[in-house]
């Protein structure tokens, strides 16, 4: 069929999604170029996440929105063989988790460096050690993609094939896979960011204190505004965006997905529907890089941290600047993936 000939909806898709497919593929390469080349001598841990994270969507890209699109154009039709079908599945999925485990590994350091900032001296070699566990889980919690999808005939027409998942000999199966995938890839990571972003707040919020102090035999208070370095501000503010940006874009299709897996397709979504859950799901990797963009953009004044004087009848306190090393991060995990086979 010519392309004159496709539905709106069909256009319209297809049109978005490569546009951000275009944006994610700019994005991350330029990520990757500036960390890996011009800053190889200054890297940092945070840098070494972020990294991965790029590569982790480039991936996506490169693969998931590519099988995607190629999915669209021909009508869902799979034309690339069996083993295709299992090996696109299978990386699906391993860039899906990586960069998810790659992200919260990222939120934990970041926790670290404000809640425990003695702990939080990891050297290079140890975070490396990390990121290469993530990757390497990412590869076992997609074995079962291999054998799950497969290439099979589509109904009413044996002349034709779709890669779907005809794997499971029992509808309980699916459900119980699904929820693990859904358990891993959403709830956990995100219960554990939340938590620690919120401890991140209260460690950042009690730098207001309020003491008495004594000053020729008087007492005055003095309020103590201590203004945190502009790290610990960036880190909570970057732990912020990246809960918002990765339960935003995966919480609708993993909730509609589940809804419509426990009630036996009785609540069935419809494809237009299913087209903009999934291509939400995609506009995270292109929004990773703009992430990291914010993030690392350098502050034009140094903060001070301001003390003052209320009630007293001591000298005036005079504030005092202090210098921080500011940090970057990245934004999330997570990612986008085709999940419309888990309901074939």
């Amino acid at each position: 069929m010519s392309y004159h000939q496709w539905p709106t909806n069909k256009f319209i898709r297809t049109f978005v999604l490569t546009i951000i497919m275009c944006v994610t593929l700019i994005g991350n390469c330029y990520i990757i170029f500036e960390l890996f080349c011009r800053r190889r001598r200054h890297r940092t841990r945070l840098h070494l996440f972020i990294l991965n994270l790029a590569i982790g969507d480039l991936a996506i890209c490169l693969f998931t929105m590519t099988s995607e699109l190629f999915l669209l154009i021909f009508d869902q039709e799979w034309i690339l063989g069996n083993i295709a079908c299992k090996l696109t599945l299978y990386i699906q999925v391993v860039t899906v988790a990586s960069t998810t485990f790659i992200n919260v590994a990222m939120t934990y350091d970041r926790y670290e460096a404000i809640c425990c900032p003695f702990r939080s001296c990891t050297a290079l070699h140890r975070v490396r050690r990390i990121i290469t566990l993530c990757w390497l889980s990412s590869l076992i919690v997609a074995i079962p993609q291999l054998f799950i999808f497969k290439q099979s005939s589509i109904p009413n027409n044996s002349e034709k094939y779709r890669c779907s998942s005809t794997g499971y000999t029992a509808e309980w199966q699916r459900r119980v896979y699904f929820t693990i995938f859904a358990s891993y890839l959403l709830v956990i990571p995100a219960f554990c960011m939340i938590i620690w972003y919120v401890k991140m707040i209260r460690v950042v919020g009690s730098s207001t204190k309020r003491w008495m102090q004594k000053t020729n035999n008087q007492t005055s208070t003095v309020l103590t505004s201590t203004v945190a370095s502009p790290a610990k501000f960036k880190t909570v503010k970057l732990a912020m965006t990246i809960i918002i940006v990765f339960v935003a874009c995966w919480t609708p299709y993993i909730f509609i997905t589940l809804i419509e897996i426990y009630t036996n397709r009785y609540v069935r979504v419809p494809p237009w529907l299913d087209g903009v859950l999934q291509t939400i799901c995609f506009a995270q990797s292109s929004l990773n890089p703009f992430v990291y963009i914010i993030f690392n953009r350098r502050s034009k004044s140094l903060p001070t941290v301001i003390i003052t004087s209320i009630k007293t009848d001591s000298p005036t306190i005079r504030s005092q600047g202090l210098q921080y090393e500011s940090t970057s991060s990245y934004g999330t995990a997570r990612t986008p993936l085709r999940l419309n086979s888990y309901r074939s």
